[in-house]
């Protein structure tokens, strides 16, 4: 035993060990430090130094070694959590993890312990729906239904866009929902025909590229409130549900709700004049069966629909839209937009705006019989501009356009009867040249009691349903015809002339705001989280305060609780906090 022991004491490899056998030599044995310091590898100082710390207690050759704890770590009330999770069906991890979230650490072989103490087996392999997962591994949210107020408990949970509950009180004031109910919109045992108009009318207000991105908001609890469920319903339902909702349906519901905007915002729809247009959204479905339709935006012909909108040129409100015209009636859609207005107004005094290409010159005389009054080009040809250059330079006058953002403000004029093809009386006929463009420009209109700049002026502020156009693309998502969610072209127009009417109204009661276009409305005011909370009896949305709150703080209709008749009239009441 000692001969095989000898060599651990006598040639010591760890420097502690070293440290401690050259002390011993040097105090029990009596070997000389210059002896000891060089046998086991330091030099005479160094071992004068350990002897130096090993009195003044520095030096500890045996520490104390820390020992585990004898008890269970896991006290009895996180097993039986343990325990009454796996009863939810859940695997380790996702107890695990549901501990985690709860601020208890515990490891999935803790819990697999516990779990095979308590006796439980394990679970068998689950497919991902079982899991509560879907295809793409994320969670699957809960199935989307009304609100059961009997069962309701109080909650808090986030909203991602918390700013959106500041158009409820324009939604109930509207009657809108009045108007849902008394059509026959389909609706389901889980999902009423409100609540699902709702959560379409919600993606339309916060915008966005496409619809399908509604998969960022369905475990949203704050979306779901707002249209009365427990969550928004999913892409395919969406889909579904706009394919079962006609374009008869859609024509009389944005009828009704046109007048009723007329008699509760009047002067949204005060202008004297309307702006007309086409709009072409391209369809990419490779089997697809739209015909090609030219699309202004990609400068060539492409398969999918024309869209008219009709806005007021005064205050760029919307007045009407229509989906997938077809090119053979084309021509004729001003002629059901007058017979639209007719209905909702009893007579039109306005005078329409359009382009050359909108209509023909028989329809221009059906409008001039019907005491419509337009103001339009005439298309240019051959003959058209050899008489232009045949006319005398004193029949040119001078015309300055009070538009200050125009480049060529100063340009010749020349106005004239003219009688065209197809047409009973003749019209007034302008021409212009010398006004930044090659060609002279041919302005015809029936309306003879305004002035000739008026004429060129009010032609000139057409362009401001481009730029409502280009708002209607950029945010409520209206060239998304090939999405994901197949949401039925003419329901989607509908919900965006909702959509836009609704932003009008807000922006009203901004200061300093009322011209902003929707983008803007919703990065500033509308785009901020928040808190929904309940409390068994009423709704609080709680929502930080930012550099515009200021304004919205004079909003009176957002100081006080609102009652929300699909909320079981229940009270909510917006709350800024610090």
């Amino acid at each position: 035993m000692r001969d095989d022991l000898k060599s651990l004491f006598s040639n010591p490899k760890s420097p502690k060990h070293r440290q401690y056998e050259a002390l011993r030599a040097c105090v029990l044995e009596g070997t000389p430090a210059k002896e000891a310091a060089r046998r086991f590898g330091f030099t005479e100082k160094s071992l004068f130094a350990l002897a130096h710390d090993l009195r003044a207690g520095k030096l500890d050759f045996f520490p104390r070694r820390q020992t585990g704890p004898k008890e269970r770590r896991l006290t009895p009330h996180i097993r039986n959590m343990i325990c009454e999770l796996r009863k939810q069906n859940l695997s380790v991890a996702d107890i695990a993890g549901r501990l985690r979230r709860e601020g208890v650490e515990t490891s999935p072989s803790t819990v697999e312990r516990v779990l095979k103490e308590a006796g439980f087996d394990k679970l068998g392999r689950r497919t991902a729906v079982q899991r509560g997962l879907s295809k793409q591994n994320t969670i699957l949210p809960q199935p989307a239904q009304n609100l059961d107020f009997d069962r309701l408990e109080p909650f808090r949970a986030e909203c991602q866009v918390a700013g959106v509950f500041f158009f409820l009180p324009y939604i109930i004031e509207s009657g809108i929902i009045d108007m849902l109910d008394r059509l026959p919109l389909p609706e389901s045992n889980r999902i009423g025909k409100v609540q699902a108009f709702l959560s379409f009318l919600e993606l339309k207000l916060i915008g966005g590229e496409r619809l399908s991105h509604v998969r960022q908001y369905d475990h949203d609890v704050g979306f779901g409130i707002l249209a009365g469920m427990n969550a928004l319903p999913k892409p395919t339902y969406m889909g579904t549900y706009s394919c079962l909702v006609s374009a008869e349906l859609c024509a009389q519901l944005q009828k009704e709700m046109m007048s009723r905007f007329m008699k509760l915002e009047p002067s949204f729809f005060s202008g004297g004049t309307i702006n007309l247009d086409f709009h072409s959204i391209p369809h990419f479905g490779d089997e697809s069966q739209m015909e090609k339709v030219w699309c202004g935006a990609r400068n060539k012909a492409m398969k999918g629909v024309n869209t008219f909108f009709a806005q007021d040129a005064e205050t760029n409100a919307l007045l009407y839209a229509n989906a997938d015209v077809l090119r053979k009636d084309g021509a004729t859609e001003i002629l059901r937009f007058v017979d639209y207005l007719e209905g909702i107004k009893g007579v039109v005094s306005e005078t329409l705006v359009f382009d050359s290409r909108l209509s023909t010159y028989k329809v221009l005389n059906e409008l001039d019989e019907a005491g419509v009054k337009f103001i339009t080009l005439r298309t240019r040809c051959k003959t058209l501009k050899e008489q232009t250059d045949a006319l005398d330079d004193s029949a040119w006058q001078k015309v300055n356009l009070p538009i200050p953002k125009r480049k060529h403000q100063r340009f010749l004029a020349h106005e004239c009867e003219v009688k065209l093809t197809n047409c009973a009386r003749p019209f007034r006929q302008i021409i212009m040249k010398d006004h930044g463009r090659a060609e002279p420009t041919y302005v015809i209109t029936n309306n003879r009691e305004i002035s000739l700049t008026d004429v060129l002026v009010i032609y000139a502020r057409r362009w401001r349903i481009e730029n409502k156009l280009a708002e209607l693309v950029d945010f409520f998502n209206l060239n998304s015809l090939s999405s994901p969610i197949m949401v039925r072209i003419h329901f989607d127009l509908l919900l965006s002339v909702a959509a836009n009417l609704f932003y009008h109204q807000f922006s009203k009661d901004l200061p300093r705001f009322e011209n902003k276009l929707a983008p803007d409305i919703f990065r500033r005011f509308v785009n901020m989280p928040g808190t929904v909370r309940y409390d068994g009896n009423q709704f609080e949305v709680h929502i930080r305060k930012r550099a515009h709150t200021p304004i919205l703080l004079g909003v009176k209709k957002l100081q006080q609780p609102i009652s929300v008749p699909w909320l079981d009239g229940k009270k909510l009441e917006i709350i800024f906090t610090p």
